[in-house]
This record gives structure tokens, C-alpha cells and sequence, in this order.
């Protein structure tokens, strides 16, 4: 007979992240802060009042160049603007990565400052890099629980595939790899602690079935805490002419260079054909 359990939700999550401090300089009344992009290192303006992040043309030549609809104090005007990518943009030890910005003529934004400014950081960057600004103390502060590592979820998601076809085809050997020692399972039925308690589970009701049951992820959000990632899926069993839509919520730990789940949730949805 075949048997298909879904695991019951039991996710225990506690870190810690820490937050920094980056020091700001001045444009005369207005606060700048440095940051790097590849190796070399920018000062951008921080514009809280700015939708959208700027780059400086000078400072990010590009050959793609069209015309967009800026709003100042006294109305819309066009403005030539080109199209940057930019692989990776960081502020201390926060990055934020693969960014498509605009870069414009900020001539008279320089002049003003009478310095060099590669760019107005608008509220949006401002956001995702958890930066709070402290003009009292010229000092910003990034929030230890914002920011997008867009790197890191790359290579999970790179790694889980790898994972997720070694599990439909049953090969134990490499899923056993995916999982952490020290892994937690609670099914309907018990509980299942470590790796070969899991496994050993996931080889009597899972593996080597016929028909071959075949599962797909899809992440819906993820969450990244230091080297701790919580991922929240939707799934679908594949179970011969039964498909099974599922709720899944996964968290992992970062050793060395892999991604490995230690928590295993999944809670279930509609069933169909």
C-alpha cells in the first residue's frame, strides 16, 4: 500500500542579528555615507524625500540612453537618463545585489555640494538596507534584520535543486547531504530527530515508490537572518494521478558552503487530478 504523511509544523527560530553603525559626512546641511560597488567606492547623497535611487552618469557611464519623467518642487520635466546594472552594491556589511538604477546629469547637485557625489540614495535603497539615519550624531545605523542577499538565495536555490532531484529519483545518498545532523521532522504519527531517523523515515514511506512520487518547490517568501534562511514554499506532491498541493515551510543553516534544512514543515492544501 502506498503511504503519504505530510509533516506537521514545528519550527524553532532564534538568532540574533547585529547592527552597525557607518559614520555619514556632509553636503553642506545634508547627510552622504560611502559605499562600494565591485571594489571601488562611491559618496551618496541620502535623500529620504527621493522615491527612487539615482546614480551620477559621470560616475556610471552607460551607452543605453533614454528620457524619463522626473518630479522636482515645481513640476515634471524630462531628463535624459541611461540604464546601469549594477552587480553588487554594499554599505558596511550589508549588500544588496543584481540592481537596475537610472543614472542622470547630477552637475548641479555637485556644484551645490561642492564635492563630488556619484549618487542620490532614495528611499527605496534606503529601505532594503534597513539604514536609519542618525543626523544629530552624523551616523546611520543598518538594521540587523533588513536588507536582500539576493546572492545567498541564489545559491540555495541552485543547491535545492540539486536536492529536490536527488529526492524524486530516491537516491538517498545524496538527499541524506541536504539535511542537517542534527535535523528536526514531526509527522501526524512522531517525531523524527537527526539525520538517520528522518532519513529513515523518508526511505519507508517516501522512497522507491510505484508509482514514483515526484515533488516541486516553489518559494513564495524567504526570509534571510545572518547564516540562517526560513523559506515558505508551495509545493506539489506528484503521486501517480494524485496531485497534492501543499503549504511548506523549510529552514536551513549555512555550514561552510552549503545550505543544509533543518526544520521541516508541511501543511496541506487541495488535492486534485
Amino acid at each position: 500500500m502506498t503511504r503519504l504523511f505530510l509533516p506537521v509544523l514545528l519550527i524553532s527560530l532564534s538568532v540574533a542579528g547585529q547592527a552597525q553603525d557607518v559614520p555619514l559626512e556632509n553636503c553642506r546641511d545634508l547627510p552622504m555615507v560611502k559605499a562600494t560597488v565591485g571594489k571601488r567606492q562611491f559618496q551618496f547623497l541620502l535623500d529620504t524625500g527621493a522615491s527612487s535611487t539615482l546614480l551620477n552618469q559621470k560616475s556610471f557611464p552607460s551607452q543605453d540612453t533614454t528620457e524619463i519623467m522626473m518630479e522636482s518642487w515645481n513640476g515634471s520635466e524630462g531628463r535624459q537618463a541611461r540604464a546601469v546594472s549594477l552587480p553588487d552594491f554594499r554599505i558596511g556589511e550589508r549588500s544588496l545585489y543584481n540592481l537596475k538604477l537610472v543614472a542622470v546629469d547630477l552637475a548641479t547637485v555637485e556644484r551645490s555640494c561642492q564635492k563630488r557625489v556619484d549618487g542620490v540614495l532614495g528611499a527605496d535603497l534606503i529601505a532594503r538596507l534597513g539604514l536609519t539615519i542618525d543626523l544629530k550624531n552624523h551616523m546611520a545605523t543598518l538594521d540587523a534584520g533588513a536588507g536582500a542577499p539576493q546572492a545567498s538565495f541564489n545559491e540555495l536555490d541552485q543547491q535545492q535543486a540539486a536536492c529536490e532531484a536527488a529526492f524524486n529519483r530516491s537516491d538517498e545518498k545524496m538527499f541524506a547531504q541536504c539535511l542537517d545532523p542534527d535535523v528536526v521532522l514531526l509527522t501526524s504519527q512522531a517525531a523524527y530527530h537527526g539525520r538517520d531517523a528522518v532519513m529513515k523515515f523518508f526511505r519507508e514511506c517516501y522512497f522507491g515508490q510505484n508509482p514514483a512520487m515526484e515533488v516541486s518547490l516553489a518559494p513564495r517568501e524567504r526570509h534571510l537572518i545572518g547564516t540562517v534562511m526560513w523559506i515558505e514554499y508551495d509545493m506539489s506532491v506528484t503521486l501517480g494521478d494524485q496531485v497534492m498541493k501543499v503549504r511548506s515551510t523549510a529552514l536551513y543553516r549555512k555550514n561552510k558552503e552549503r545550505w543544509l534544512m533543518a526544520n521541516m514543515n508541511y501543511s496541506t492544501g487541495e488535492q486534485g487530478r
